[in-house]
Order: structure tokens, then sequence, then C-alpha cells
């Protein structure tokens, strides 16, 4: 089997860690979001654009390390990969930055599909695309067909409309903290914010 996380608004609170770097910084990078919305930009065009404005506001790799290293992770996290990673493969596939996913991964995680930052020494210079966030679908059915699995032997968590690709996919969607739009596409709901309750799924359902 293989469960599959989301990053950004699973495993930490804000649901954008591109948006942690504009936040801390006092970055607007609003413009682009709407253009990439309105469909004006691409994923990769986004990426460059966000970095863009870093490397102008003298942002350094070692800025980007700390933020990530200092930033809270959802309660539970480590137990809740450590309990998954015993029972099954373990993935993280998201549009979110993987200097954090690399540090999620160290707590269990078995295979990581997110975007990166391409540095010039350590000047954050361009985008580094491997996981267009409205295709996470497609990342997906790889690592299954790579892993030999059948859908039916998929888990995934997610929180946002752009997961809800891979939840089509699943043969079981776990809706965490989630948006409406994207509850009642889910097999199980999650409210309170702690990973633990992923375990207990697990436990009271398909456990014996």
């Amino acid at each position: 089997m293989l469960i599959v996380f989301d990053m950004d608004g699973i495993f930490i609170e804000e649901r954008s860690s591109w948006k942690i770097i504009h936040k801390k910084f006092g970055i607007d990078n609003s413009d682009l979001v709407q253009k990439y919305i309105d469909g004006e930009i691409k994923d990769k065009e986004f990426l460059d654009g966000d970095i863009k404005r870093w490397r102008e506001r003298g942002i350094k790799r070692e800025d980007i390390v700390r933020v990530f290293n200092e930033i809270p992770l959802t309660e539970g996290t480590e137990k809740c990969l450590q309990f998954f990673k015993e029972r099954m493969h373990t993935a993280i596939i998201s549009g979110g930055i993987d200097l954090l996913a690399n540090r999620i991964a160290s707590f269990g995680i078995e295979h990581v599909f997110a975007n990166g930052i391409e540095f010039k020494g350590d000047v954050p210079w361009r985008g580094i695309l491997r996981v267009p966030i409205r295709k996470k679908d497609i990342i997906l059915k790889d690592l299954i067909k790579k892993l030999d699995l059948e859908r039916k032997d998929v888990v995934v968590v997610g929180d946002t409309r752009y997961d809800l690709g891979m939840f089509e996919i699943a043969g079981i969607s776990i809706a965490f903290n989630a948006k409406e739009d994207i509850i009642k596409h889910a097999d199980f709901v999650v409210k309170k914010r702690d990973l633990r309750e992923i375990i207990k799924i697990w436990k009271n359902n398909f456990e014996a």
C-alpha cells in the first residue's frame, strides 16, 4: 500500500510554503497569484516570479532554510509518519518547497515530490518545477506504476481542490482540516489539527 500526503496545510498550518516566505519578509505577490488563477502565467512562471521578488529583497538560501527549520509542524507529525512507515510506502506530493518537504521526510517519508529553488551561490535564482499544482495526479499515477500498486491500495491525505485529482485516483481519501469544496469528495474527514487522527481512522477502519 501507499499513503500520500499533500504538505502545505497538512504538516504546517499555512496552505502555502511559498507564502510563508512572502509573509516573513513582507513581500506582496497577490498580482502573480491572480495571474496564475486567471491562466495568464503557468506554474514555472509563477515560481520564477516569486523567487525574483525574493532575490530583489536580498533573501539568501540561509534565510529560507532558517524559516523552514523554525516553523512548527502539525501536532502528531512524527508519530503519524512513523506509524505509516511501518505499514506501507509513504510519499509527499506537493506544490510546496522541497527544503521544507525534506525536513518532514526525515520523520518517515520514503518518496518526496515537491518544487524547488535553483540557487546561484546563496542567491535564489529560479524555480525548479517538479509538481504542477493543478496536475498532482500525474505524479501520483507515475508513482503507483513505479511501485507496481493498484489504485485501491492508495491513501491520499489532502486539504484543497488541488488535491482532488489525487482523491479521484485513490482508494481511500482523507480530507484534513480541509475547505468545504474538498470535504464532500473525501471518504474520511479530520477537523482536529492533529495528524494522530489519521492513525485513529486507520486503526478503526482498516486494522483487525
